[in-house]
């Protein structure tokens, strides 16, 4: 069942001026790790989230690490960008699969939001480390990182141009977040961890670190998942975590939209292949498993004609701190080279006098500006005259707990633009990744339909 009277209590609480705030600390994804932790018997970061949230479920009589409990397994399967708002309004239209209409009716779903920004990026790393956005330091997709004076891809860890980083700037994966996987110590515990993904989230620079102490597995397609997912729980021995994710709602979304037939048909897809993976799970092990499904966030659909090129804002531009030691190769403002300034190549455009400007980082429902000094006022006043949206200087983000509860740590400091802005419907991009500027769903911002994520639990026995 949708529990409606938290979705109502969250907006009551966090929703300023249409925008819906983070409620760290109570109903967040930021504290799914912490409880699901406290069900096996392990002390994780973070708090377990309120104890409405499991009270319907059989059996589950806390979720501390000093409560006992009559589950021996936890299966955590996170559908990346099925978001609560979108859950609801397919089963409420009639057009949900049968497995995922029959999961809301079997199990408790309460809605928590997601953290901000609400992106993979920062959200993934929460849910392998337990820690906030202002924590563990990986706010958006593409980072600025200071020591280098270069952007990456945070979870490919790449360049803009997809080089592995640590080969292009010299920087190691090991400082791209602060804090430790949740593994290590559920090793330490003497729990398991198995994590099924596609290949490519399960291998790389940045899983290594995020991942450290689990069994990774990772799969190639829909086929591939069922099998791993269904062997992971039939192989396991009691005391084990097995956390399973699923890309291709997110990425249908992201392609179509929502509302889409694409969209629909992907999650069909995603709900046969979880469904049919989890009956073949023999019985004496569904019955010592609870079942947990969320996403890390929701989508806002957007209109590709109308979506922001910030490239097309000379105002801001002009303002943009510039690169200390030149742009990268194939720079979009001034075709510079690697080591170059680009001025030769730029003519009189004003956006690059005294050097080529640091890109809009984060994402495009998260845009991280990194200003000039003295100029953030009349930036953030930019902004509020030119878009519909919320400003947030550095201060004002930290100030407002936007990144999470707890004490940032010096990478987020570092990381962190001096303006943050999120528009109300729209994507605000750079028109050199014309891609991005096309999709039609979008995620990052504070829309409710974006912020509001599914925590559904029940025994697995009752779900299969």
């Amino acid at each position: 069942m949708f529990d409606d009277e938290v979705a109502a209590r969250i907006r009551d609480d966090r929703e300023r001026d249409g925008s819906l705030l983070p409620d760290y600390g109570r109903y967040c994804f930021a504290d799914v790790p912490a409880t699901l932790g406290g069900v096996l018997g392990v002390d994780l970061p973070g708090d377990p989230l309120p104890d409405d949230v499991v009270a319907d479920v059989p059996s589950l009589a806390g979720t501390s690490p000093e409560d006992d409990t009559d589950y021996d397994r936890v299966c955590h399967v996170l559908v990346d960008g099925f978001g609560f708002e979108q859950w609801r309004r397919e089963v409420a239209a009639g057009r949900a699969p049968d497995w995922v209409a029959d999961l809301a009716e079997t199990a408790r779903v309460t809605p928590l939001t997601s953290v901000y920004p609400s992106e993979t990026a920062a959200a993934i790393t929460t849910v392998h480390t337990g820690l906030t956005p202002a924590e563990h330091g990986v706010i958006g997709w593409d980072m600025y990182l200071p020591e280098v004076d270069r952007v990456i891809q945070t979870l490919p860890f790449t360049s803009k141009s997809g080089e592995p980083a640590d080969e292009a700037y010299g920087v190691d994966a090991a400082d791209l977040f602060a804090g430790g996987s949740i593994y290590e110590p559920m090793s330490a515990a003497g729990v398991d961890s198995v994590t099924v993904q596609p290949m490519k989230a399960a291998t790389g620079a940045y899983s290594a670190h995020a991942l450290a102490g689990a069994d990774s597995r990772g799969y190639e397609d829909l086929d591939g998942f069922r099998t791993l997912l269904t062997e992971a729980l039939s192989e396991s021995d009691p005391g084990t975590y097995c956390y399973a994710y699923l890309s291709d709602v997110d990425g249908a979304a992201h392609e179509a939209g929502t509302e889409s037939d694409h969209y629909r048909e992907t999650l069909q897809a995603v709900s046969d292949a979880v469904s049919t993976a989890l009956a073949d799970v023999p019985d004496d092990v569904a019955d010592s498993t609870l079942f947990v499904l969320t996403a890390d966030h929701g989508h806002v659909d957007t209109d590709p004609e109308t979506n922001v090129d910030i490239w097309e804002h000379e105002f801001l531009t002009e303002r943009m701190r510039r690169y200390e030691t030149g742009a990268p190769a194939g720079y979009p403002l001034t075709g510079g080279s690697e080591g170059g300034d680009g001025a030769d190549d730029a003519g009189s455009d004003e956006r690059t006098a005294g050097g080529v400007p640091l890109p809009p980082v984060g994402g495009a429902r998260n845009v991280h500006l990194h200003l000039r000094p003295g100029t953030t006022e009349e930036v953030v006043d930019y902004l509020d005259r030119t878009f519909e949206g919320r400003a947030f200087t550095r201060e004002e983000a930290l100030d407002q707990g936007l990144f999470g509860d707890r004490g940032a740590s010096d990478r987020f400091r570092r990381r962190c633009g001096d303006v943050v802005f999120v528009h109300r419907r729209k994507a605000v991009w750079r028109g050199d990744e014309p891609g991005k500027l096309g999709y039609v769903g979008w995620h990052g911002g504070l829309t409710p339909e974006e912020m509001v994520t599914p925590f559904a639990v029940a025994p697995l026995s009752d779900v299969i």
